[in-house]
C-alpha cells in the first residue's frame, strides 16, 4: 500500500495524516509506470490505492472546454470540475474517502467534515452513498444552496460561530478511530490530495501532453498539490516530459499562502480580517498552517507563482464566463480564469488550464435574476432579442 509521507518517503499502512517519523503529510504514490499509463490512457483508479467497493457517482472526466476570449492566452481551457455529481471538485477526494470508510477491514463507521460549503454536499452526497451517518460543521452564514443538498443527502448539518478555521479544529477533535475526518485539507485525512491527482491523469488524455500552466483557485490548497503530485508522477515515469507550472490564485481579503510566496516566507495563519466574499477560498489556515506551506512548496517546486486578486475581478470573469463561454461557475472557482489574464508570468501563446471547480448553482439563492413582466406581448420579446 503506497500511502508514504511526501518528505522522508516513509510508508505510512496506518493511514493517519501524518508521518509518525517526521510529522509531514501522507499521500498514495504510484510509481509503476504501466499502472500510470492506464490510468492516463483509460481509468484512473488504476493509480489509486486498491479498494474492495468503491463508492461511486460517476465522478471525474469532466469536460476540457476551449476559452475563446481576447483577453486570454491563445491555448486557455478551463477544466468544468463544477459538472461532477455533486457539482464541484471535491467529489474525486469524497469518492476516495468514502470508499475506504465501506471497506471491510475499514474501523470507520461514520464521518464529520468541516466546510465552507462545497466538501459538505460532495462527502454528504457520497455518504448516503455508502450508508455512512454524516455530520456536516460550516461557519455560519454559507450558502443556502450548499446546506440544502447536503441535508438532502441527509447529513447532519450544525453551524458554528468563526471561520473555517474554526470548524475544522472541531472537526478533528470529533474525529477518532470510528469518525473520518473527511475535510478537504492535507493534516485530516491522506485521500483528498491523492485522489486530486487524477486531475493531471485526465489532462494528459484530453490534452496529449502536460500544459505550461494549471491555475487552481486555493485555500488551504490539496488541490492544487494533489494535481501536481499527478504531474510529478507521470514525469518520472517519462510519460509527459515535465510538470507544468502551477498558479496558486487566493482572493486578496484572504490570501495567507499568497502573501507568504510574495514575502519568501513559511506560511503563517492569516490574522487580519477577512474582507472578502469569495467565501470557498476565504481560508485563515488558523491551526494548521503547515497545510498552506505545503501547498507553497509544490508552487514553489513547479517554477509556479501565487497571486491574490481583488473581489471586482472575480466577480467580473465570473460574468464574464457565464455570458461569453456559457460556463456558469461559483465566484471562486472563475478566480482561476481571472488569474491568466492578471498574472504577467502567463505567456500570450501558452497552453493554460484553469480548474473550474465549483457550479454557479451553489450560490443561486443568494442572487436575484430580475426578470421582465410581460402581458402575452410577443413584440417586446422580439425587441430584446433584435435590438
Amino acid at each position: 500500500m503506497p500511502f508514504a509521507c511526501t518528505a522522508c518517503g516513509e510508508p505510512n499502512p496506518s493511514l493517519g495524516a501524518t508521518c509518525p517519523a517526521c510529522g509531514s503529510f501522507v499521500r498514495y504514490r504510484e510509481s509503476d509506470p504501466d499502472a500510470l499509463r492506464t490510468a492516463v490512457s483509460d481509468d484512473v483508479w488504476a493509480a489509486l490505492p486498491a479498494v474492495e467497493s468503491r463508492v461511486e457517482l460517476g465522478e471525474g472526466e469532466t469536460p476540457l472546454l476551449e476559452l475563446d476570449d481576447g483577453a486570454l492566452p491563445s491555448g486557455a481551457y478551463a477544466k468544468l470540475e463544477s459538472l461532477n455529481p455533486s457539482c464541484s471538485f471535491k467529489d474525486r477526494g469524497s469518492s476516495l474517502a468514502l470508499s475506504h470508510v465501506r471497506a471491510d477491514d475499514a474501523s470507520f463507521e461514520s464521518v464529520v467534515v468541516a466546510s465552507t460549503g462545497n466538501t459538505a454536499t460532495s462527502v454528504a452526497t457520497y455518504a448516503a452513498r455508502a450508508s455512512a451517518p454524516c455530520a456536516v460543521l460550516v461557519p455560519e452564514g454559507t450558502s443556502t444552496a450548499k446546506l440544502t443538498q447536503a441535508a438532502a443527502a441527509g447529513a447532519r448539518i450544525f453551524t458554528v460561530e468563526g471561520t473555517f478555521s474554526d470548524c475544522f479544529a472541531l472537526s478533528q477533535r470529533v474525529a477518532d478511530d470510528r469518525i473520518l475526518n473527511a475535510t478537504a485539507v492535507y493534516s485530516a485525512n491522506p485521500f483528498v490530495a491523492s485522489a486530486n491527482r487524477t486531475v493531471a491523469f485526465e489532462l494528459v488524455r484530453q490534452l496529449g501532453a502536460a500544459p505550461d500552466w494549471v491555475s487552481v483557485p486555493v485555500g488551504a490548497g490539496p488541490l492544487l498539490g494533489g494535481t501536481y503530485a499527478g504531474f510529478e508522477e507521470l514525469s518520472k515515469a517519462g510519460i509527459v516530459e515535465s510538470a507544468p507550472r502551477m498558479l496558486c490564485v487566493q482572493a486578496r481579503g484572504c490570501h495567507p499562502i499568497v502573501r507568504a510566496f510574495e514575502r519568501g516566507e513559511s506560511v503563517t495563519a492569516w490574522t487580519e480580517p477577512i474582507t472578502t466574499d469569495i467565501d470557498a477560498i476565504a481560508d485563515p489556515l488558523r491551526g494548521y498552517a503547515a497545510d498552506g506551506e505545503h501547498t507553497r512548496r509544490a508552487v514553489l517546486d513547479s517554477g509556479g507563482t501565487a497571486i491574490a486578486l481583488p473581489d471586482d475581478d472575480v466577480h467580473r470573469w465570473r460574468a464574464r464566463l457565464t455570458e461569453r463561454a456559457g460556463v456558469y461557475a461559483e465566484p471562486a472557482s472563475a478566480a482561476s480564469v481571472a488569474a491568466l489574464d492578471a498574472c504577467p508570468d502567463v505567456a500570450s501563446d501558452d497552453l493554460v488550464v484553469a480548474l473550474v471547480t465549483g457550479h454557479g448553482l451553489k450560490e443561486a439563492p443568494n442572487e436575484d435574476p430580475r426578470p421582465t413582466h410581460i402581458d402575452d406581448d410577443a413584440d417586446a420579446v422580439r425587441e430584446a432579442l433584435l435590438q
